[in-house]
């Protein structure tokens, strides 16, 4: 049989692309003019399922199709199925004669968007079914983006996860451990225990600017470079100096990385420290407190830049360090007061008697309720390095 022409005009900004699949011409014209009356349709028109599946294949996918079940090259539910196996997430309408209603039902349950019987191609039925079927695909397609991005995140979350230190390590003399906490899937901040195998540890506390997927990409590099230099260098300034070189290739400006290197000499009770944008504090047994003052600037901004020791201290028995980063101290609550350095190391003074694992739990947790009922807006990571 004969088809109606194929264009029907450039469609505007706010139209919906219809394909209709149909080869009575009267039927076809029947649709073309009750949707093109409406306005929202820019209507284009095949006969055959062959013409069908080349248009599909050729052209941009339309926004719905109108299907008649009985071609002159297909007939039934297999027409059906022939577009729908190979374009799953094109909505279909079914078009149904007086006496095969059974057969759109069918089609919908094998993923056909709705069916109307041809009797009604001329009233609101069919306009009411078209932005029906186009909304639900949307709202379709949008949950089915959602959960591959879902899975995806929760993978990198898994994957951040394995990287992080599962144990704290085991250092005569000292009790070390550190929590990160991602307010996102995934974080930001990552905090890392080297061992040296001589029984010197790194002990590491970064903060890459931002949170959630980007910067959580930039920790991983991160952490792979400083593990690969702490293993060449002894002095920790060049180390850091090295490192700096490979993250200005991995970031761009905006996702710089702070970051707090020290390494432990459990036997001379040394702790040496660099610091890049980033500081340390020494709590003495009595509560007092100084900060590990540091002077080189992040990471990941000036490959040139020379980083150079900032400190090296002796730990004595009952002192605390603690490193955190800022989501620790800038976290705001009620009264949009920051938690704050010194209400941080009074928590950890207060618990200094308990291991360091529940030093930094009640940390975490100290900052969690100071901010309730609002949510946290940063990552929160610590480390403490009790000296027993």
């Amino acid at each position: 049989m004969g088809t109606l022409p194929t264009e029907s005009g450039a469609a505007g900004g706010d139209q919906f692309r219809i394909l209709v699949v149909e080869d009575s011409v009267v039927d076809a014209m029947v649709v073309r003019e009750r949707l093109e009356r409406d306005g929202r349709f820019a209507v284009t028109h095949v006969a055959t399922l062959a013409d069908t599946l080349r248009r599909l294949s050729e052209d941009v996918l339309p926004d719905a199709v109108i299907l008649d079940l009985n071609l002159s090259d297909s007939a039934g539910l297999e027409t059906f199925c022939q577009i729908h196996d190979p374009f799953p997430n094109q909505p279909i309408i079914i078009l149904t004669g007086d006496h095969d209603e059974s057969l759109g039902i069918k089609a919908m349950r094998l993923g056909a968007q709705d069916y109307v019987g041809k009797s009604y191609l001329d009233g609101q039925v069919l306009v009411r079914s078209l932005l029906y079927a186009i909304e639900r695909n949307k709202r379709r397609m949008v949950e089915h983006r959602q959960r591959i991005v879902d899975r995806e995140l929760q993978f990198a979350k898994q994957i951040q996860e394995y990287l992080l230190p599962n144990d704290s390590p085991e250092i005569p003399g000292f009790d070390v451990a550190g929590r990160c906490v991602a307010i996102d899937s995934t974080s930001g901040d990552f905090f890392d225990f080297i061992d040296h195998g001589d029984g010197k540890w790194d002990i590491v506390l970064a903060d890459v600017c931002g949170h959630g997927i980007g910067p959580a990409m930039i920790t991983v590099g991160t952490r792979r470079l400083l593990r690969s230099t702490a293993e060449l260098y002894e002095d920790v300034g060049q180390l850091i100096t090295i490192a700096n070189r490979g993250i200005c290739e991995d970031t761009f400006q905006s996702l710089f990385v702070t970051l707090f290197f020290a390494r432990l000499d459990p036997k001379a009770r040394r702790l040496t420290y660099v610091g890049a944008g980033h500081l340390g504090f020494m709590i003495d047994s009595n509560g007092d407190a100084f900060e590990l003052t540091t002077r080189g600037i992040p990471t990941g901004v000036d490959p040139d830049y020379t980083y150079q020791v900032d400190g090296s201290i002796e730990i004595s028995g009952g002192q605390i360090v603690l490193l955190m980063t800022d989501g620790i101290w800038e976290a705001r609550g009620d009264d949009h007061v920051a938690f704050g350095k010194d209400r941080a190391v009074d928590v950890v003074h207060r618990n200094r008697s308990k291991p360091a694992s529940e030093i930094v739990a009640e940390l975490i947790s100290s900052v969690t309720s100071f901010c309730d009922p609002h949510p946290l807006k940063d990552d929160m990571t610590a480390v403490v390095i009790k000296s027993c």
